[in-house]
């Protein structure tokens, strides 16, 4: 291979120094890095597990402080989710075209009328029913606050198409403007009643639900119909700990890379209510959607949600105690759209490190450096205009909500890459062209800083040895080189490159990040 040497990109890198280094030996197997996860393990007969809301809110609020620093599980050697029941890398892998943007989870189940209501909705806040349409689909349906028409059925169609081009699974969801008299009720149709209890659902009842929706020119009203996962539902799933009776969910809910690293994703797209109860298992599905963005489902969001958790942990109840009311944080003071559509979204008072879930998430709270870096990158893939084409799939009357909501989710995106690309070194896309190292700086690419200074050096190991990389077109197949790049500006910011030679080539087949223990989680509920 003759010399291996920094891409042309960033050429203040100081040196590539050919010196002894004691790196720490890394075992690596011939099918490393791995891009796809065998097939799943078939699984008999699972319980239905349901998850009282209440309770959960109350001991997930107790624990609200950054959980023992674990690195994440459910990564390949490059430091990457591969694809998996969980997650299919997409937008940031490779880019998806507008249409496949648009398309999300999918637009070919469109529902058609006429529509058989099979019950009322039992979850949630905001009116809602359960459905057949004319194809025998079933859909879970929900709809806007009379004083937001298009909030939160926008806000839930956005968010589950931005979720599924970044990679998780999500419902297919439609919005739709139906009358009344495309609907009929179903003879074992049911509702809720008194004390929780099931009962023989009425037309009156049907008119009640639809009377809380808004309505539009000849009498259409809009809903949002969520198509059903297809298979048995047997509940949400946790985003801590491990499920029993799946013999394939064997890494710890708060430990998996593409739960940890949500965080910073439900940031951007202010996803609060970022729960178990809006999940499901066994094929894992993200769903409800309806109180991100500037929504909260049946209102706009409360302009405290995104900084605080609902429940003021200890310190913060203090603080509020001793200020007196003297003192109004930044968020408090930000002036939001008059803009129905859009509800409380903003990009001003995000703090992208410090934003906050409803209440507290394990998986959030577990998160590492390299966990927020996996998951801005995801993030940074989204283009101005890539933006735009996902909002416009909200189907806004006011042109003013498109643009506002691109700007802000544009500026958010830019606040959360300059948030977590500071806080390891971001060099990324590493590959051999030409007999040489080439990689990206991802702050520089995206205009987050200019150029910056790097040190280089090289070890070659075999097997638990470590040597000079002297001669590396001699070396045997099956050889592997490391390359120990540091910052000059932040010497705890290190990325060691891991190369296998091949017969022919070379392959990088693994990617190690060290970082400051000083940017590790700040999110305390401070």
């Amino acid at each position: 291979m003759g010399k291996i040497r920094q891409r042309v990109l960033t050429p203040a890198i100081l040196c590539a120094l050919l010196i002894p280094t004691l790196l720490q030996g890394q075992k690596f197997y011939r099918d490393d890095p791995i891009r796809t996860l065998p097939a799943p393990l078939a699984v008999g007969e699972m319980r239905n597990r349901n998850l009282d809301e209440v309770v959960d809110f109350f001991l997930e609020s107790a624990h609200w402080t950054p959980r023992a620093a674990t690195p994440a599980g459910e990564v390949n050697t490059l430091g990457e989710v591969p694809d998996s029941a969980w997650f299919t890398n997409r937008h940031a892998y490779r880019r998806l075209t507008r249409d496949e943007l648009q398309r999300g989870a999918g637009n070919r189940n469109e529902p058609v009328p006429p529509f058989t209501v099979v019950g009322g909705k039992a979850e949630g806040i905001s009116p809602g029913f359960r459905m057949r349409d004319s194809a025998g689909r079933m859909y879970f349906v929900k709809s806007d606050p009379l004083s937001n028409p298009e909030m939160a059925t926008a806000a839930d169609v956005i968010v589950s198409k931005f979720l599924w081009a970044i990679g998780y699974n999500t419902p297919e969801n439609y919005i739709i403007y139906p009358h009344l008299e495309d609907f009929r009720l179903a003879d074992d149709a049911t509702t809720m009643g008194p004390y929780g209890r099931d009962r023989k659902m009425t037309w009156s009842d049907f008119e009640a639900i639809v009377g809380k929706i808004p309505h539009y020119e000849g009498d259409a009203f809009r809903i949002m119909a969520s198509l059903a996962v297809a298979g048995k539902p047997v509940g949400p799933f946790r985003y801590s700990g491990t499920r029993s009776d799946d013999p394939n969910d064997i890494v710890p809910h708060e430990n998996r890379r593409d739960l940890r690293g949500l965080f910073v994703i439900a940031a951007w797209l202010n996803h609060t209510d970022a729960k178990a109860n809006n999940s499901l298992d066994t094929v894992d599905y993200l769903i409800d959607f309806a109180s991100a963005l500037g929504s909260d489902s049946d209102r706009p969001k409360d302009a405290r949600l995104g900084h605080k958790f609902m429940l003021p942990t200890p310190s913060e109840a203090l603080g509020r105690i001793l200020a007196l009311g003297f003192y109004a944080p930044k968020w408090e003071r930000v002036h939001f759209p008059s803009i129905p559509a859009v509800g409380h979204l903003e990009a001003e008072a995000f703090e992208p490190e410090r934003w906050k879930s409803d209440y507290p998430n394990p998986a959030f709270l577990s998160r590492l450096p390299d966990d927020e870096y996996w998951g801005a990158k995801q993030v940074l893939a989204f283009s101005d205009d890539d933006i735009r084409a996902i909002v416009e799939w909200g189907r806004f009357s006011d042109p003013r909500a498109v643009d506002y909501l691109t700007a802000t989710l544009a500026a958010r995106r830019d606040k959360i890459g300059r948030t977590f690309f500071s806080k390891v070194l971001p060099l990324d896309n590493f590959r051999i062209e030409n007999g040489e190292l080439h990689f990206d700086d991802l702050a520089v690419q995206y205009n987050f800083r200019s150029v910056e200074q790097y040190t280089m050096r090289w070890s070659r190991l075999e097997g638990t040895s470590t040597k000079l990389p002297i001669d590396t077109a001699g070396a045997p197949a099956g050889t592997y080189f490391a390359a120990l790049i540091k910052s000059t500006k932040v010497p705890a910011q290190t990325v060691t490159v891991y190369i296998r030679k091949e017969q022919s080539a070379f392959s990088v087949v693994g990617i190690d990040r060290t970082w400051s223990r000083q940017t590790e989680v700040i999110n305390t509920g401070n």
